[in-house]
């Protein structure tokens, strides 16, 4: 074999053995991760990562009375509005494709608990809130709205 090709075969081996292997993400880690900097960016007031992580076309409706929000609203009410913990527990995603939903309990400042409900959508390699409820529990027997301090 002439040097050349005993070269080329030699740099290939090292290439394949040091190549690092590929990981693979789960992708229900994926969602986890941006739903956790979702959560950060509320608790920071950091309108950039809010802009990045709310889809363009981003609808909310929120455990006030059912009230809708668009990104353009979420972002100016973010601007000014504090909030000391947010908590999620009880989380599940499911997966269809590149949608993926999350449902869990989350505990706002330690005195209102409620079910969030979202959904993320993948563009361009990356994970994005396109819609969001947040809904009171509510006892069925009374009709009151349980799990909170107020």
């Amino acid at each position: 074999m002439p040097k050349i090709g005993v070269m080329f075969v030699v740099f290939a081996a090292l290439f394949v053995a040091i190549k690092p292997a590929t990981a693979q993400t789960d992708p229900k880690e994926e969602v986890l991760k941006t739903e956790a900097a979702f959560n950060e960016a509320k608790l920071h007031n950091d309108i950039a990562a809010l802009d990045r992580i709310l889809a363009d076309e981003y609808i909310g409706v929120n455990q006030w009375g059912g009230g809708t929000r668009n990104k353009k609203e979420v972002l100016e009410l973010f601007r000014t509005f504090k909030t000391s913990s947010l908590v999620l527990t009880e989380v599940d995603v499911r997966l269809s494709g590149d949608t993926a939903t999350v449902r869990g309990l989350m505990n706002e400042s330690g005195l209102w608990k409620f079910i969030i409900i979202r959904t993320y959508v993948k563009r361009q390699g990356r994970w994005q809130l396109l819609a969001s409820a947040h809904v009171f529990q509510v006892d069925p027997d009374t009709m009151r709205v349980v799990g909170t301090n107020q």
